[in-house]
């Protein structure tokens, strides 16, 4: 098995270059050794700064706004929702910037390549004269680049920015210093003032210092007849923490991590022991493979031919790869995009989108073997629990915490949405089931580690979320419901009308069910929920009552959250009515939505339905015509695709692919091994199997 990307041709778009991150640090290699672009990012460089943006009175409407739902006046309770019950659209992840690196004649040379080799997560482009070297150390903390040639070559390497910067030169470093907006709105909100860079937002640092000989200009290093050079890149910010203005010295910080700074080769060498140490521990070979092929060709051929079943275990150890890339001890938790974003205003902000896509980003952390990596996410789960104070306040008059479907590095959790409440907001910002499910991935990862301590520092988190369960509940016919809630950006028809906003959609039942049952293990009293709804045609009630669908083939599964990721052992019924459902759903989807329906599948015990959302996870997105180019799929890098690029796909992809081995549940077409699937404990699984049955287990 070889777990290598590579290509004949420079990237040519972003979704193209290749990725290696540190956790903090991101970039972005295009492999053009005429004129390089490094795209760079840093985990802590989001727009604004802390602030309360919640509508201090709503919970004033709270009544009016469930009699409203209660009721069936769908139309009614919008309005409540929309013009009293509102939030303020989250921060902004932003791109740091780019390094470029302008080639003298090195393009002009034959054998030109370029790969990442997820071995020891470097990428390299070269020719038969040229190799650029790139990777990211977590270690020493720096993006670094080396440049050989056999023969003797110049270049001048330059800073730049979307953001308000500077560069210049001062004690042989080239320096950028620039700002944030303090104001940046998601590009699908219009208004007069989309960008304001005010006073109070984030300022940041980019620095380069340089292994060989230089020359410096004004802002740029220029190398002139060298056959060796190595640039070591280090980024950093304001941020102090999610509560606290961003003050800290930038400068400062940036040329702090040039302290400790190594040889090429010793950078090299600490760089690859702390990775592979962590990569290492997951082998998977399905015996059949294709990697002759550039893997933008390779893909394509994918579709046509049964003959490289090792892409799927090249796309499974790619979600690793990135989960080791975008989430360290330390770093900030994984966003939409991972760590790597090049939009200044970024598809969905590039937020934490709190109602499935950052859960999923972590959904492959403990299961394939990298615990280590889930520590930002908890981190942000405690962040959103101090901040959720004031939200359950505010807005439902609770004590206790809780969040909505987006949150930010300041730890956002009000509900999303146009500043002066005129945003239709209804099918995504009204929902509270966030914090609960954050809490049950928390306690899962729990399982897998047997950390004690951890189960100490959980248990006033639950205790604290259970708080504003105890109070927010609300009798209806007998029941304890949620209310106001949704299924997560679905919509449904009812007697004409379209509704989102209800009580007690199925996924609060799932998620409750086992957040209650997770509280219980601390020894806490809890309410009862429902049982899990199935209708008439045997599938699950996706709603309390069962309304008629306006999307069918609806993205998002929320119902079946009782399935997966909830660790709750559901009935034969249950599991049935979720097969019935999936069927409905179709095995079409966004790209991660075909992750989850591959974790579902695999959960539900049916290898080949899994392995058909795994084959349109590949499909290749850069191939397709316009009419139909929201199909998901992947892009020649690999990369998810929504469309556009969000990573959480990549990690549910992995995650299911686990899942199938966990279960023992393989696909006719598999044959080859898998070592270190992780299990509850600590323990691991490893397998060999011959056309889908196991051979061998230890």
């Amino acid at each position: 098995m070889e777990n290598r990307l590579w290509y004949t041709k420079k990237a040519k778009k972003w979704e193209e270059a290749l990725p290696v991150g540190n956790g903090r640090l991101g970039a972005m290699v295009f492999g053009n050794l005429k004129k390089e672009r490094i795209a760079l990012n840093e985990d802590t460089l989001w727009s604004g700064c802390p602030t309360d943006f919640n509508k201090k009175d709503a919970f004033k409407y709270l009544g009016e706004l469930r009699q409203a739902i209660f009721d069936g006046d769908h139309e009614k309770a919008n309005k409540i929702a929309n013009e009293d019950f509102h939030g303020v659209w989250s921060s902004n992840y932003l791109p740091f910037g780019d390094l470029i690196i302008e080639y003298e004649g090195a393009h002009t040379h034959s054998g030109y390549k370029r790969e990442l080799n997820l071995e020891n997560a470097v990428a390299k482009t070269e020719n038969d004269v040229v190799c650029q070297s790139v990777f990211a150390s977590y270690p020493a903390q720096l993006i670094v680049i080396n440049i050989k040639s056999s023969e003797k070559i110049s270049f001048k390497v330059k800073f730049s920015s979307q953001l308000e910067n500077s560069s210049y030169v001062e004690n042989k470093t080239l320096i950028m210093q620039g700002s944030a907006p303090e104001i940046c709105m998601p590009p699908y909100y219009h208004s007069e003032v989309s960008i304001d860079y005010g006073n109070s937002a984030m300022k940041f640092c980019g620095a380069l210092r340089v292994i060989g000989n230089a020359e410096f200009g004004k802002d740029f290093v220029y190398f002139k007849e060298q056959n060796e050079a190595t640039l070591l890149l280090s980024m950093a910010t304001s941020f102090v923490d999610f509560k606290s203005m961003p003050t800290a010295d930038s400068k400062a910080r940036a040329l702090s991590y040039f302290e400790n700074a190594k040889s090429y080769k010793e950078l090299l060498a600490q760089h690859i022991a702390d990775y592979s140490e962590l990569f290492s521990r997951v082998e998977l070979d399905l015996t059949s493979e294709r990697a002759d092929l550039p893997t933008d060709k390779r893909i394509k051929h994918f579709q046509n031919h049964n003959d490289d079943n090792n892409l799927i275990a090249l796309l499974f150890q790619y979600g690793r790869y990135l989960t080791v890339a975008t989430s360290r001890k330390g770093s900030q938790a994984s966003n939409l995009q991972g760590v790597f974003n090049e939009h200044l205003r970024a598809p969905w902000s590039s937020n934490y989108t709190i109602n499935i896509n950052t859960e999923m980003n972590y959904w492959c952390t403990d299961i394939c073997n990298l615990s280590e990596c889930f520590e930002p996410f908890f981190e942000q789960v405690k962040h959103m629990i101090e901040t959720g104070r004031e939200t359950a306040k505010d807005y439902y008059n609770c004590s206790g915490s809780c969040a909505h479907h987006n949150s930010d590095i300041w730890a956002m959790t009000r509900p999303a949405g146009d500043p002066l409440g005129k945003a239709h907001a209804e099918s995504y910002a009204y929902w509270q089931s966030s914090l609960p499910w954050m809490l049950n991935e928390v306690f899962e990862h729990y399982r897998y580690t047997g950390d004690e301590a951890l189960f100490e520092e959980m248990k006033p988190c639950f205790r604290e979320v259970l708080d504003f369960y105890n109070d927010f509940l609300v009798e209806k016919d007998g029941v304890m419901v949620t209310s106001p809630s949704s299924s997560p950006e679905n919509t449904f028809i009812d007697g004409g009308v379209k509704g989102c906003l209800t009580y007690m959609p199925t996924m609060d039942i799932g998620i409750l069910e086992e957040f209650f049952a997770n509280c219980r293990e601390f020894g806490f009293e809890t309410p009862k929920t429902p049982e899990i709804p199935i209708g008439e045609d045997g599938r699950v009630n996706e709603w309390v009552k069962p309304y008629d669908e306006k999307e069918v083939h609806h993205r998002h599964v929320s119902h079946l959250y009782c399935v997966y990721p909830s660790s709750v052992e559901q009935s034969e019924e249950v599991r049935e009515a979720a097969r019935k459902t999936l069927y409905v759903r179709g095995f079409g989807g966004t790209g991660w939505a075909l992750g989850w329906k591959v974790c579902l599948w695999a959960r539900l015990d049916n290898p080949e339905n899994a392995l058909k959302h795994i084959e349109n996870q590949l499909f290749p997105v850069f191939a397709l015509p316009k009419e139909i180019s929201q199909r998901g799929g992947s892009y020649s890098n690999l990369f998810d695709a929504h469309p556009p690029f969000q990573i959480d796909g990549n990690f549910g992809v992995s995650a299911g692919i686990a899942e199938m081995f966990k279960r023992k549940c393989i696909p006719e077409s598999w044959s080859g091994y898998v070592k270190g699937i992780k299990l509850y404990g600590g323990k691991t699984l490893s397998l060999e199997f011959e056309n889908g049955k196991i051979t061998k287990e230890y």
